[in-house]
């Protein structure tokens, strides 16, 4: 399931499978028929599912399977009766349009139009099946009062495709659903399974306890609460099409408690190096003052700038084969925000290299090029925002010391991290981001791992920053910009590593 997001990048997609052709005829087509299974239907098995629904207790008989942890959800295989149904009503699945959709949290294509209003016979049939019959057998068994209101969309998930860590709360959804038409020789080497997570104390997810794999025929319903927290997982078959229906079925609001926010990581003040292990450091060309101004005036314009090899070589490969050589890392999360690991320990060379990037020198040389001002020697722009000087005088925002926080990261197949809000420290309006790219090599865009710059509610890309081996990244954002890393998918198994670091810092005036 997807949470709702305005998604515009559909048109310029890669073009669709279609499924098998058919002849058109200018006849109406024959109504199709489908049956849900009937031991669903029996009387005497409706009433004992029923029954441990409302009592909270697991229910494991004829296939089905209801469950209550990590919360409440519920398995029926074999879920229609005619076989034959199944390939008539997934060609005209095929045969819909479909939309790329693809952000922070999910890439995958789906179809265009809401099968509620799609009129091929055996998508109607399903449809009548699900928005009556079904849900008058789910309304019986969960004692939830479900309105008209029924979201149903076809899905389509490939190669590489996910859809990544939520809990699906949207106002007025109360079970989501899944119905599987993936081949029946799908299995989990394929990817696509649907992970639940358990929550911690402060209501987020914590870790994976169960895996539910694709079978064709099978249809999944949970209730969504604040801890249906939920992932389908990266598709890792490169032929073969994890195909689904899915939605919701709407009904009253369910009271959420108020929402967690995430402590902001420590900030510190600038410290003072030997001038000698800065100058070992820095590549000499970002300390000439001709080239710091040309920087500068770039910068200026766009707000963000990449330099290339800005580490001297001997450095860079020192530190490049200590973070290689690493092996205390520590995974961060919560996965509804981010999932990667940072360094956790001491190592001599990496220390240093922290060190120099809160320098005081490394302060005036970014203060240098990108005329902010991040030391008190950094001369003060002719272009003060106003709007920092609005904020600063109507209670928005206070104006502190300079100050940065930092953290050494760990890139590999699985991470990524998701648009939210508190990104920028609380009494500041505006940040520098600076992050340097390490190991890298044989980067391609196709893998994932490019950070990504958009506006507060929308959804079209301002910026992005691509990985580039020994590269220092900056750009410069206010509240109102949000930023991602993009999911590094099975593609980038082909690095020479199999994984890329970087250290990313973030600046405040």
């Amino acid at each position: 399931m997807d949470r709702k997001r305005v998604v515009t990048g559909g048109d310029n997609g890669p073009k669709e499978k279609r499924g098998k052709h058919k002849t058109k005829s200018t006849c109406t087509p024959k109504p199709a028929t489908v049956s849900l299974n009937k031991k669903y239907t029996d009387e005497t098995n409706v009433k004992k599912i029923e029954a441990s629904y409302q009592g909270s207790k697991a229910y494991d008989q004829g296939g089905l399977q209801l469950c209550h942890e990590p919360f409440t959800h519920c398995v029926l295989p074999a879920f229609i009766e005619e076989e034959e149904f199944l390939e008539s009503l997934q060609d005209e699945l095929l045969d819909l349009t479909f939309a790329e959709k693809n952000n922070d949290l999910y890439k995958f294509h789906q179809s265009r139009e809401d099968l509620k209003v799609v009129q091929s016979p055996h998508i109607s049939a399903m449809r009548d099946l699900i928005y009556v019959k079904f849900k008058d057998w789910l309304e019986t068994v969960t004692h939830i009062p479900l309105n008209d209101t029924v979201d149903m969309s076809c899905a389509k998930y490939e190669f590489t495709d996910t859809l990544l860590c939520h809990d699906d709360e949207l106002e007025g959804r109360r079970i989501a659903f899944i119905y599987y038409l993936v081949p029946p020789s799908w299995s989990d080497k394929d990817g696509g399974a649907l992970d639940l997570f358990t929550v911690n104390d402060d209501g987020q997810p914590a870790d994976i306890v169960k895996t539910i794999v694709p079978v064709r025929n099978n249809f999944l319903f949970f209730e969504v609460t604040p801890v249906s927290f939920h992932q389908v997982a990266e598709v890792l078959s490169e032929d073969k099409t994890r195909l689904s229906i899915s939605g919701w079925f709407h009904g009253p609001a369910i009271k959420r408690p108020a929402a967690f926010e995430e402590p902001h990581p420590p900030l510190v003040q600038a410290i003072s190096i030997e001038e000698d292990v800065f100058f070992d450091w820095i590549n000499p060309t970002y300390l000439d003052m001709v080239s710091q101004s040309d920087i500068c005036e770039r910068f200026e314009e766009e707000s963000q700038i990449e330099l290339q090899n800005f580490l001297q070589n001997s450095k860079y490969e020192q530190l490049k084969n200590a973070l290689q050589k690493c092996d205390s890392w520590t995974p961060r999360g919560p996965a509804n925000k981010r999932c990667y690991s940072v360094l956790d320990g001491s190592q001599e060379i990496v220390e240093e290299c922290r060190r120099v990037l809160q320098s005081d020198a490394m302060f005036l040389v970014l203060s240098n090029l990108t005329g902010l001002k991040l030391h008190e020697l950094a001369p003060e722009s002719d272009t003060d925002d106003s709007d920092k000087e609005e904020a600063t005088t109507n209670g928005k925002g206070t104006k502190g010391q300079p100050c940065f926080c930092c953290q050494v990261r760990r890139w590999r197949q699985g991470s990524y991290t998701l648009v939210h809000d508190n990104e920028i420290e609380g009494d500041r309006d505006f940040a520098l981001d600076v992050i340097l790219y390490v190991g890298c090599e044989g980067w391609e865009p196709d893998q994932g791992g490019i950070t990504s710059y958009i506006a507060r509610g929308e959804d079209e890309e301002l910026l992005s920053v691509s990985p580039v081996e020994n590269s220092l990244a900056l750009v410069y954002r206010g509240q109102d910009t949000l930023h991602f890393v993009k999911h590094l998918n099975a593609r980038s198994l082909k690095l020479p590593k199999k994984e890329f670091y970087d250290i990313c810092c973030t600046y405040y005036e």
